[in-house]
């Protein structure tokens, strides 16, 4: 798979390579299976959970290694409308979230809570939301620049509205995690460029059920990490785990929900394009950033908030298909 652009694979790479186009064109299946096997493997979850910032690597380097240049350009084209888009997915999920708290009371949430919606609010669009949006069959040239931009001033911008929504809660410098989110994003588009450059663009697009494919295996080693903690923690506080599993369901509905309403002027596909990134953070980004400072209860929200997530692609699928109907 990874070979010269000239030279043919071996019987070995073409199984491999035949595998994993599998897995990818059900990939819809295979993100919601994933987060089922990785709660399934509870043994294995803190073992792997050291590999949560190499997974979260792959996944940044992987997606801009595949972006659609010729379609950032198209959506660069038309800079009054992705700005807009850029405010809504970096204000929208703060602005409620602070308007959450406000109408719930912030002394009520409990600081693990609080910190964890605090990174959902500060965190930009889930890396596979562009990989989402294509294996709904959509064009996805707006999240890649989307993710662009969001990546390039998340350094900046993140640590300062985590700070902003929870305060005194957040358990590192803004500086620091600013500094270690700078190394890990700017090695991926490091890594992004090289292999752009091993396997060109056309390459890259003709594997894409492959790529799809190697995006199933990460999310399944992702879940398996990141679900480090949850089966003991639904054994020794059932109701805080049925809790934070609600919140977190409920910021990706609220995000999805309000972007369709609001931003229905530039038309459903949009709207609903933009409102899979505002309902889905990557908040992973800054979960690695924080490292061990990140207290338990935040980790144990940020592992239940990859249930809706996981799922997100197959349960929209009909949702994706109705707004992509003439009007």
């Amino acid at each position: 798979m990874f070979q010269s652009r000239l030279a043919p694979m071996s019987p070995a790479l073409a199984a491999l390579s035949r595998a994993l186009a599998f897995m990818g064109r059900y990939g819809t299946i295979g993100f919601a299976a994933s987060i089922f096997i990785g709660l399934a493997l509870p043994g294995l979850a803190a073992t792997m959970r050291p590999i949560l910032p190499i997974s979260i690597f792959a996944f940044v380097t992987l997606t801009f290694a595949r972006a659609d240049l010729a379609g950032v350009r198209k959506a660069l084209a038309q800079p009054g409308r992705l700005g807009l888009s850029w405010l809504w997915i970096t204000a929208a999920m703060p602005l409620m979230v602070l308007l959450g708290l406000a109408l719930v009371g912030r002394s009520s949430v409990e600081p693990g809570l609080l910190l964890g919606l605090a990174l959902v609010a500060a965190s930009p669009p889930l890396m596979g939301f562009a990989a989402y949006t294509a294996l709904l069959g959509m064009d996805n040239s707006v999240p890649v620049a989307l993710l662009v931009l969001t990546m390039v001033v998340t350094p900046l911008v993140s640590p300062t509205l985590a700070s902003v929504v929870a305060g005194a809660v957040v358990p590192i410098d803004p500086v620091l995690i600013s500094l270690r989110l700078s190394w890990m994003l700017g090695g991926a588009f490091l890594g992004a460029f090289v292999l752009r450059r091993l396997l060109g663009p056309a390459r890259i697009a003709a594997l894409k059920h492959e790529f799809d494919g190697i995006f199933v295996i990460l999310y399944l080693v992702f879940a398996i990490a990141a679900m480090d903690g949850v089966i003991g923690a639904a054994v020794a506080a059932p109701g805080k785990v049925a809790l934070y599993l609600a919140v977190a369901t409920a910021s990706c509905v609220v995000g999805l929900a309000a972007a369709m309403a609001v931003l229905r002027p530039l038309g459903k596909p949009e709207a609903f394009v933009l409102g899979l990134g505002t309902g889905m953070r990557n908040t992973g980004l800054l979960i690695v950033a924080m490292g061990a400072a990140c207290p338990p209860d935040t980790f144990l929200f940020f592992s239940l908030l990859q249930f809706p997530i996981y799922c997100a692609p197959l349960a929209v699928a009909p949702l994706a298909r109705l707004v992509r109907r003439p009007a």
